[in-house]
């Protein structure tokens, strides 16, 4: 494969959001070149910095999700390293958080390898917005989210504000509901998982209790 011309910034600001126009073949020359995410989507390149109460919030969920599933002997909690495999080379992206179901189907790389660090059958994805990845996250990920034939629900949590959205698929063909949680008293559900705000926003400065 010839070098790839595109050039981008050695690093990123906090909390910043850069897209920049690109096709498969460029995005698959940067991957191994760039120091932060990079995240392809429909012909164009996504890169971000996390924020330090973005991956606290990671953190927190990694850790309700674990508690949820360590019992179980098919379920794995998998943090944002992980690929997710959007269907047709549509996209490549990472979730903050995601939940498989044994047997895992592993996508292959660029270079034609299967590798266990892209997942093809997410049951979960957890999206965390911050100010840069708002509209990134909830709307254009969502839509390609959506396309994976095994995931049953994507939960987006907000970072500045206790609020919390599911998106649940239903048993008709395209068709997802949506409900929005926007109280620490009320607890987020997705099937049989409960997951209360409080706990979500315990290390929140909205989320802990006035001294």
């Amino acid at each position: 494969m010839e070098a790839v011309a595109l050039k981008l910034p050695e690093t990123l600001k906090e909390d910043e959001l850069l897209v920049v126009p690109a096709t498969w073949e460029e995005y698959v020359g940067l991957l191994d070149e760039t120091p932060y995410t990079i995240q392809f989507l429909n012909g164009e390149l996504f890169m971000g910095q996390a924020s330090e109460m973005h991956e606290t919030l990671v953190g927190v969920l990694i850790w309700l999700f674990n508690n949820i599933y360590i019992d179980s002997d098919l379920h794995r909690v998998l943090g944002s390293n992980i690929k997710i495999v959007i269907p047709d080379q549509l996209g490549d992206v990472n979730a903050d958080v995601s939940v498989v179901k044994d047997p895992v189907e592993y996508g292959a790389t660029p270079g034609g390898n299967i590798s266990t660090a892209r997942i093809k059958n997410p049951e979960i994805v957890v999206e965390v917005l911050s100010k840069s990845t708002r509209t990134f996250d909830s709307i254009e990920k969502l839509d390609y989210y959506k396309l994976i034939p095994s995931l049953n629900y994507i939960l987006l949590v907000d970072q500045d504000r206790p609020q919390v959205s599911v998106y649940s698929r239903t048993n008709v063909p395209n068709e997802w509901l949506n409900h929005d949680y926007r109280s620490l008293d009320e607890t987020v559900r997705l099937g049989d998982v409960t997951l209360p705000m409080a706990a979500i926003y315990r290390k929140s400065a909205f989320g802990k209790p006035a001294n």
